[in-house]
């Protein structure tokens, strides 16, 4: 079986059973990351917002308060958790089932690209950065906030979960991120890194078409 396949079906089997009670279980972390997302885009244009892997919708109902009024769009490879944001959002977002890696929109299509708590699932980070890449429009922003590898307890969960069922696939540090997004032709704006709790490390990038 392909690596890429293999680590698709983990995903789907993990996060098939965890959407019924995700939102509940993982509350404050998803706050903290979501927070960390949506105050940095708060400022920046964001008449249409792609939110990639959008999850259960959360953040997408976050930005539905953004001044712009944006037209908001998610795409998540997990049909259970679209369900979810589907319950949660209705007709205020276009949903869709894909994978980041090959991202099903126009290019340039989208002012605001956000990805929360994702990158480190995805089989090839980098073609995924590259979809983002293509989609942002030239004036466009792109936010991605996810697990910190700086941080020891980031660093040992990043080395253990592989060797689980877990679906994880690789935590970026600050600096490999930053590289990998120079890769995919962005300029970085501003990032920064923090503990949200006792085990939680996460960073937050802002990029733009370089």
């Amino acid at each position: 079986m392909h690596p890429t396949t293999r680590e698709t079906k983990k995903l789907l089997k993990e996060y098939t059973a965890l959407a019924p009670d995700y939102d509940q279980r993982w509350s404050a972390y998803l706050r903290a990351s979501h927070s960390m997302t949506a105050n940095l885009a708060a400022d920046l244009p964001a008449e249409r917002v792609l939110d990639v892997a959008c999850g259960t919708g959360q953040l997408l109902e976050t930005l539905a308060t953004h001044p712009d009024d944006p037209e908001l769009f998610g795409i998540d490879r997990v049909p259970a958790m679209l369900g979810v944001a589907s319950e949660r959002l209705g007709q205020r977002a276009t949903l869709l089932e894909g994978v980041a890696e090959k991202l099903p929109f126009d290019d340039a299509a989208f002012p605001l690209v956000t990805c929360t708590n994702a990158l480190h699932y995805f089989p090839d980070a980098d073609a995924s950065l590259h979809e983002m890449r293509r989609v942002i429009a030239p004036y466009g922003n792109l936010v991605i906030t996810d697990w910190c590898r700086d941080y020891a307890l980031m660093k040992l969960l990043n080395g253990f979960l592989p060797l689980t069922r877990h679906a994880h696939v690789h935590a970026f540090s600050l600096r490999e991120l930053e590289l990998s997004l120079a890769r995919a032709d962005f300029k970085i704006i501003g990032s920064n890194k923090k503990k949200i709790d006792w085990f939680w490390a996460l960073m937050t990038v802002h990029a733009v078409p370089d």
